[in-house]
């Protein structure tokens, strides 16, 4: 029942608990001049437009590279983008992560970094680390900032944990998923709050995400 599973996977998609509010992605895409070599690590099926060349430790729709994040089978220097968003709560090692990502950008290519701050457990296939602004900031430590920021506010963060709080009242697995449902019903509409919340000065308090935009050294 193709039709059932397409309104079934919208309405999944306005539950969630959380809203992009203020994307970063085409915002980078934009200070990158035609022809621009891009990867995307962690890429997850996902393509960010033609050319991106992907990277996903698993085989998977649109993957061109298997690799683990922390040892990336690319020569150094040849990227003038690297793209990485949710992908650093799930890596062991994020700091040997950051440290591959900076060795293939070339000298004056720009990463860009998306990560969690305030988002209940989702391991994938396990979940090691939350990070602020400041945190991401020191990850590539060195670099030039173009810009950083919340783009995804702190109204998602709280939706986000109040789901996860409605599931650790339960006492067995069929009352976690019944808890689970219960808690998105309640929380979803909060996530829209963040159209007005995101960009306020204090959003990073308790955002539910933050970007990270750096340039590499030239010398």
């Amino acid at each position: 029942m193709p039709h059932i599973d397409a309104q079934y996977g919208r309405l999944r998609r306005v539950l969630e608990p959380f809203i992009v509010a203020n994307p970063q992605v085409e915002n980078t895409l934009r200070r990158l001049t035609p022809g621009a070599r891009i990867c995307d690590v962690g890429a997850g099926g996902r393509r960010l437009a033609p050319g991106v060349i992907t990277v996903d430790a698993f085989w998977g729709k649109d993957t061109d590279i298997v690799s683990d994040a922390a040892a990336l089978g690319i020569r150094g220097e040849v990227m003038d983008c690297v793209f990485c968003t949710g992908t650093f709560e799930h890596l062991p090692d994020p700091w040997a992560a950051a440290r591959e990502i900076a060795r293939i950008t070339k000298p004056g290519g720009l990463v860009h970094i998306e990560a969690p701050f305030m988002q209940g457990y989702h391991a994938d296939p396990h979940d090691y680390w939350r990070f602020t602004r400041d945190g991401l900031r020191r990850l590539f430590w060195g670099f030039e900032e173009v810009d950083c920021g919340v783009h995804m506010g702190p109204a998602s963060g709280l939706a986000w944990v109040f789901v996860a709080f409605c599931q650790g009242l339960a006492g067995g697995e069929r009352a976690r998923k019944c808890l689970f449902r219960l808690g998105r019903l309640l929380a979803f509409p909060w996530k829209y709050l963040d159209l007005l919340a995101t960009r306020r000065p204090y959003s990073y308090l308790a955002a539910s995400g933050v970007y990270y935009v750096g340039r590499k050294p030239t010398s």
